[in-house]
């Protein structure tokens, strides 16, 4: 497989609004900051809005949501590009918690319904039944004993040690994700360089014959983040 093409450039008015997460003040000790890596996700899932609606969400499924800024940000670009919330079930999971809780009142105080639950990775997911999937994952290389570490005690070092190259939680993922998503079923996942996004991007069609484009990249601090998304067909143009 060839090399990924780079994304298209940002357009000036790429930024998206987030919601409103002044009811998380001091969460977060036990709750992922929203940082670069969730401002670039939103930000990609605003500029891919055409994408968005041609997949007609039914059920939208985010994991490892955190604070719950971006199924709850997603929420409101649907609205904004006329999908209401309601015609979409929004279901967030996450291991730990303290994000269970911080993801539920960011959904209430943004007046987004969402259903919250505790539960690792796909556990709790019936078959070919998503439409849109987000994943901000532990990405940051790191040992395999601090993964799992922080899988097994389902605290914050969760939501970012991802073992060897950063792969460990994602390596999990990836064989499921064909009988997970449905027939018109798009897959947005973050990650930063090291992750080795080509072998990603090459891994996933082998196994299920799925096209992987890079959407977005920026440069934050001393990383390189990137979202790439996962499709069965040739998307919609954004």
């Amino acid at each position: 497989m060839a090399p990924l093409p780079p994304p298209p450039p940002p357009r000036a008015d790429s930024r998206c609004p987030l919601p409103s997460l002044v009811h998380l003040q001091g969460d977060w000790a036990n709750v992922y900051e929203p940082s670069d890596d969730t401002y670039l996700l939103l930000d990609a899932l605003a500029a891919d809005l055409a994408v968005l609606r041609a997949a007609l969400p039914g059920v939208v499924l985010e994991l490892g949501s955190g604070s719950g800024c971006i199924i709850t940000g997603l929420a409101q670009i649907l609205a904004r590009g006329g999908v209401p919330a309601a015609s979409a079930a929004l279901v967030a999971t996450d291991l730990n918690a303290s994000a269970n809780a911080a993801t539920a009142a960011t959904a209430a105080a943004n007046s987004v319904p969402l259903e919250v639950v505790r539960a690792d990775l796909l556990g709790a997911v019936r078959p070919g039944t998503v439409d849109v999937l987000l994943f901000n994952p532990p990405y940051v290389p790191t040992s395999e004993e601090e993964a799992a570490g922080g899988q097994a005690e389902r605290d914050i070092s969760a939501a970012w040690a991802g073992g060897p190259d950063g792969r460990v939680v994602v390596d999990r993922l990836l064989p499921d994700l064909g009988r997970l998503l449905s027939a018109r079923g798009v897959f947005y996942l973050l990650g930063v360089r090291e992750n080795r996004p080509d072998e990603l991007a090459a891994q996933v069609e082998a196994q299920h014959g799925m096209r992987a484009e890079l959407i977005a990249e920026r440069r934050a601090q001393n990383e390189r983040l990137f979202v790439m998304r996962f499709s069965r067909s040739q998307p919609a143009s954004a």
